[in-house]
């Protein structure tokens, strides 16, 4: 008898964070069969007001644990986290996480130059200064070291991008230089390795 595969339901922002989760966990996991099921906030407004709604919709679609993605943007961290605990308790999916990137998911792709040029078939990688928690703006920061790296032969779509460099960079660099990456890593060792 083969154990069944869980369903992750996953809340994110837009489609290009979903995708890119999909990819993490799956390669963290290694096991590309883990179920994703996705409820997404055309932005992060709609995340705190509809988040609890999502997640019961998302277990009633057979979810049993939830990952919840939200960029810090320019909040507060602990004042973030809170918000959202608040609005999403009690859970309707009792094994969950609260994820915020710092500032943006994109912080995490930009942790593995070398895995963007593979990701990209570019002929050198970009060059990425600093760790990248402490980039702001890192999505519009990717895009443009991306153009430069490629001579502008590469206008850099998150949408179609992200999970493409997610699927190449390496997961130890992420856990070294992104700090908010390890409850990621962690939620999904724990609850996706048999």
């Amino acid at each position: 008898m083969t154990k069944r595969n869980k369903t992750i339901g996953v809340i994110a922002e837009d489609d290009s964070d979903v995708e890119s989760v999909k990819v993490l966990v799956h390669r963290i996991a290694n096991n590309p069969n883990i179920g994703i099921k996705k409820s997404v906030g055309k932005g992060c407004g709609k995340i705190k007001r509809k988040c609890f709604g999502w997640s019961g919709d998302l277990k009633r679609r057979g979810c049993s644990l939830l990952i919840l993605i939200h960029d810090r943007d320019t909040n507060n961290l602990n004042d973030l986290k809170t918000k959202i605990h608040n609005a999403l308790n009690p859970c309707p999916i009792r094994i969950f996480l609260i994820c915020i990137p710092i500032q943006e998911l994109e912080a995490w792709l930009l942790s593995d130059p070398k895995g963007i040029q593979t990701a990209l078939h570019m002929k050198k990688p970009p060059k990425v200064k600093g760790l990248p928690e402490t980039i702001n703006s890192p999505k519009e920061r990717l895009g443009e070291l991306i153009r430069i790296a490629s001579q502008g032969e590469i206008e850099y779509i998150n949408t179609e991008h992200n999970p493409k460099i997610a699927e190449k960079i390496s997961i130890n660099l992420v856990k070294e230089k992104c700090p908010s990456f390890k409850p990621f890593y962690d939620f999904v060792q724990l609850n996706l390795i048999n």
